[in-house]
């Protein structure tokens, strides 16, 4: 009895906790957009790079792969084998070893990296580009002289 009054009890504070919340809540919630000069360039610049190296990463992959696969038929003396055939599931071709699966996934990851940071030394070059026509634009309104004659 005591236990059926106990869970009752809780259920009943569950359900009033829970329906309550209902109440307090915000009812209208427009986020603000984010302001330019809300977050630091290098911060942006970063962030590019880095969904740039995980967004290359699986294409990367899938070239070393294939790259790897033509290797391997070359240096066994174009043994049809090794012949390189995404489909075949037995043949020598398919059958890696785990150091040759190591191999593909650290040289997948280091070409990534470089492609990120290729890509962020880019527009880094860029954004300090277009900083400096900036400000020699506010210098040449700056300089600028406005002459007015009269007619």
């Amino acid at each position: 009895m005591l236990k059926k009054e106990l869970s009752r009890k809780t259920i009943a504070l569950f359900m009033l906790v829970f329906f309550a919340s209902g109440l307090f809540a915000q009812t209208k919630h427009t986020p603000e957009p984010y302001e330019d000069d809300e977050f630091p360039s290098w911060t942006i610049d970063l962030r590019r790079s880095e969904i740039v190296s995980l967004g290359s990463l699986p294409f990367v992959t899938l070239g070393v792969t294939i790259g790897y696969s033509f290797y391997r038929y070359a240096a066994n003396g174009f043994n049809s084998d090794y012949l390189p055939n995404p489909l075949a599931k037995s043949s020598a071709a398919a059958n890696l070893n785990s150091d040759e699966q190591k191999g593909i996934f650290i040289s997948s990851g280091i070409i990534s990296l470089i492609i990120g940071v290729v890509d962020y030394v880019i527009s880094r070059i860029e954004r300090n580009r277009q900083d400096e026509l900036t400000e020699s634009e506010r210098i040449r309104q700056q300089d600028s002289v406005i002459v007015e004659t009269e007619d």
